[in-house]
């Protein structure tokens, strides 16, 4: 499911770069991943890169414990749980004005398209996809300093992004687990119920 984001992310934005200039390259491209620390982004591309998976706990569901019927039998289980991404946004490019050009599109990109659902983007065909929110997200220049570090490289011109509203539920291990309540007996005071 998180696959499926980022490759929407990373089409919607090779569509955007491609109207606004008119290039059919494919200008958004994922990390080596079995490249070696340090991490290093391809030149002349931008980069999204998850740096973050966390729980959404805004959305989330106040009944920790919501109801299922199954065959008749009221049983209990966790509500799904609702992630977000933070995902960065990298512009390497050899010319630095052109860097800071892309960076420009990512960000009008997301201004102009900032919810995506399966209505105008058919990419999301996943059923625990109902929508992505795009919110930007401004770190402290500390904080961008501690990513930085994390990275093992230089700092590079990005923009951060929470994705929201993932939802992850397992139904298929939702099974009622014990013996069916209708076939116990039960003695008080000499009856048999």
């Amino acid at each position: 499911m998180i696959q499926t984001v980022l490759d929407t992310l990373k089409l919607k934005l090779n569509e955007y770069f491609k109207v606004k200039t008119a290039e059919d390259a494919d200008l958004v491209r994922f990390i080596d991943s079995g490249m070696s620390d340090p991490i290093s982004f391809s030149n002349n591309c931008v980069t999204p890169f998850l740096i973050n998976v966390s729980e959404d706990r805004v959305f989330r569901n106040p009944d920790q414990y919501a109801g299922v019927t199954k065959n008749g039998i009221k049983t209990q289980f966790n509500p799904e749980i609702r992630i977000e991404l933070l995902v960065l946004f990298i512009s390497k490019f050899s010319d630095y004005t052109q860097a800071l050009t892309f960076l420009s599109y990512v960000i009008k990109c997301f201004q102009s398209n900032r919810v995506y659902n399966q209505l105008n983007t058919p990419a999301l065909a996943d059923e625990n996809i109902e929508k992505l929110i795009m919110e930007m997200v401004s770190l402290p220049l500390e904080e961008q300093n501690q990513v930085w570090h994390s990275l093992s490289t230089s700092y590079l011109p990005s923009v951060l992004y929470r994705v929201r509203l993932l939802q992850y539920l397992d139904e298929e291990s939702i099974e009622y687990v014990g013996e069916d309540l209708s076939d116990i007996q039960v003695n008080i005071g000499g009856k048999q119920f």
